[in-house]
């Protein structure tokens, strides 16, 4: 570091540094190089090594590779590289030189693989063979040139005394088990114990002498069994689908709530989702039936479990339990309210807390309501991957347990949505459930739907329609097979119909005061002032022309084309003779064209329909 001499520099600000191939000039406050020369009586060429032999740092260290290159160790501990220009000199890099070992010794009998080139010569000079690879250790650092040149010795790998130097000498070793004729894995530790943390084969040469530390190599290289390779348990977890056990669908709630899975129940508020999964919850803790049982559905009762950051516990859903019937013994539900110290914080999907709550308790079903309560504060549930790591745990959890989990979510309010498209703040919670239940209000006054809108491992129910009485029990109205798309559309319509039916009259009513016909914006004008919305008059105008009622047309140029909306004043037609003869022709049944050829067969799209039966076919 120097002052710079482009600037008042009252610190030192210029840094001065040994390049590949010259020295290298960087001034922290930004002045330009060239000037920074041109200052001290310098040009850009006087940076280089190639143009000046003088300004070439110092090496402490020159290796020589079968290639023909050579490694360079400085003072500093850098390394460079260099190779023949064929003419006498060198060029400063290695580009288009291909990988190889540095090679001490020769590639015959056992050889043996340190870190580095230093490390390689050490073991040389007490008479082994040793390789090194280019770049030292670490992560994919061992490359395939290197496994081919060691085929079919005996190789020992030394491995220096910390994690990067374990990982590599395993890495090395996998890559040449099956390749080489043996391998050993050599621990220093074993005949070193006090081999300080990075310790290497050098350190022991050191520290022991050249007879001391030769003999404890062989020693080591003795006592230590051939290198086996280990399984990965990131690769044991794959399996052929021989190894897998073909298993039937098991359920909680047959056809509804499959067993050890994620159903998820999402409605706007209001609808009845806690009423509803109060009365499931109920009825598995005391044996009953549920709402969404058949008739002759039997189970014993068996311990549950929810989590809520809504509705008080003491105040309403103790209460709601009791008149469902549920055995209070068998529910089990954290005391938020209690929890002082913040032992419940992290109470959250995918965390610690909530993989050791439902190993320990193990019940056969836990409710979340509402899924936002449980999502951990770091996670944006708009984000998919973000939601997929965060819910994936429950998956694996219930398949070991046999946990079914009930996950609660409210709906959103965009115009036009169903099924999927309502699911509020992630969609990921439809694609990680199994079975996704919505529920909403039919037009009926007092009646509820709740609609099977996805199961992956049954035939999709009939919408259950129930009603929920002053005490908050729910009770079955019948079945529909209308879904969560058709009430809401049906909702839609019917809040809108009569604006729209209103629309319709006072477009007619305009038409009239204006003689017929008017210009189309004008009538949009005018609308607007009147208080109709765009879509309330657009879909009023659609209604009226697919009547019969009103008509468009154009008037003016090409440049200068304005629409006007009339309205159309109907007439009384007479009926045509049986025996009048008519202007179209060729209208025998398309099967008998094509058999004569005027249709092309070819030329008729065919639409199929199809359906899934229980088992998916």
């Amino acid at each position: 570091m120097a002052r710079c001499p482009c600037h008042d520099d009252r610190k030192q600000s210029l840094s001065i540094g040994a390049g590949e191939k010259g020295v290298v000039l960087k001034c922290q406050a930004g002045c330009d190089t060239r000037d920074i020369l041109a200052r001290v009586g310098l040009e850009p060429r006087d940076l280089f090594y190639e143009k000046r032999d003088a300004g070439r740092p110092e090496t402490t260290a020159v290796y020589d590779y079968p290639n023909g290159a050579q490694k360079l160790r400085y003072p500093d501990k850098r390394f460079g590289w260099r190779r023949p220009d064929g003419h006498g000199g060198w060029i400063w890099n290695r580009q288009g030189i291909e990988h190889s070992l540095y090679i001490a010794g020769e590639l015959t009998g056992s050889v043996a693989v340190a870190e580095g080139e230093k490390d390689a010569d050490s073991l040389h000079r007490l008479g082994f063979n040793a390789v090194s690879g280019e770049d030292g250790a670490g992560p994919g650092k061992w490359r395939g040139e290197y496994t081919r040149q060691l085929a079919g010795l005996d190789v020992v790998i030394f491995q220096d005394n910390d994690k990067v130097g374990g990982d590599y000498a395993v890495e090395t070793a996998s890559a040449l088990c099956g390749v080489a004729q043996s391998v050993k894995l050599l621990d220093l530790s074993r005949v070193w114990p006090e081999i300080p943390e990075h310790g290497d084969v050098s350190d022991l040469i050191s520290h022991f002498g050249h007879d001391k530390a030769r003999n404890m190599i062989e020693r080591l290289i003795e006592i230590t069994p051939e290198w086996q390779v280990q399984e990965d348990p990131f690769f044991s977890c794959f399996k052929t689908l021989n190894d897998f056990e073909e298993e039937e669908a098991t359920w909680l709630v047959p056809g509804w709530i499959p067993e050890g899975q994620i159903t998820l129940m999402a409605a706007d508020g209001g609808v009845g989702k806690t009423t509803v999964w109060v009365n499931i919850l109920a009825a598995v803790s005391n044996g009953k039936r549920c709402i969404l049982d058949t008739p002759d559905a039997v189970r014993e009762p068996q311990r549950v479990a929810f989590l809520t950051t809504e509705d008080s516990v003491r105040k309403k859903l103790k209460r709601k339990l009791r008149l469902a019937g549920a055995n209070m013994a068998n529910i089990l539900t954290p005391d938020f309210t209690a929890d002082r110290d913040g032992a419940l914080r992290g109470l959250k999907f995918g965390s610690q807390d909530m993989e050791r709550f439902i190993r320990h308790f193990k019940p056969s079903l836990c409710v979340f309501d509402p899924v936002q309560g449980f999502v951990p504060p770091d996670i944006n549930m708009g984000s998919r991957n973000a939601m997929r790591d965060c819910m994936a745990p429950l998956i694996a959890l219930g398949e070991e347990t046999g946990c079914t989990f009930l996950v609660v979510c409210h709906t959103n309010k965009r115009k036009g949505a169903w099924g999927r498209d309502r699911i509020a703040d992630s969609a990921d919670l439809w694609d990680v459930s199994r079975s996704v239940l919505m529920a909403g209000y039919t037009e009926e006054q007092g009646v509820r739907y709740l609609s099977n809108e996805k199961n992956n491992y049954a035939e999709l129910h009939e919408t259950l329609l129930f009603s929920i009485d002053g005490d908050g029990q729910v009770h079955t109205e019948g079945a529909s097979w209308k879904r969560d798309r058709e009430f809401t559309q049906e909702a839609a319509e019917n809040i809108s119909a009569p604006k729209r039916d209103d629309c319709k009259a006072w477009i007619l009513n305009k038409l009239d005061d204006a003689g017929g016909a008017m210009l189309t914006k004008d009538l949009e004008h005018d609308a607007q002032t009147a208080g109709y919305s765009t879509r309330t008059l657009r879909r009023a105008k659609d209604e009226l022309k697919a009547d019969g009622q009103v008509k468009y047309f154009q008037t003016g140029s090409a440049k200068d084309k304005v629409w006007h909306i009339q309205k159309i004043e109907h007439k009384t037609f007479t009926e045509l003779a049986s025996d009048m003869p008519t202007p179209w022709t060729n209208e025998q049944p398309l099967r008998q064209r094509h058999a004569s050829g005027q249709v092309n067969p070819q030329t008729i799209d065919i639409t199929t329909f199809f359906s899934f039966d229980h088992v998916g076919k």
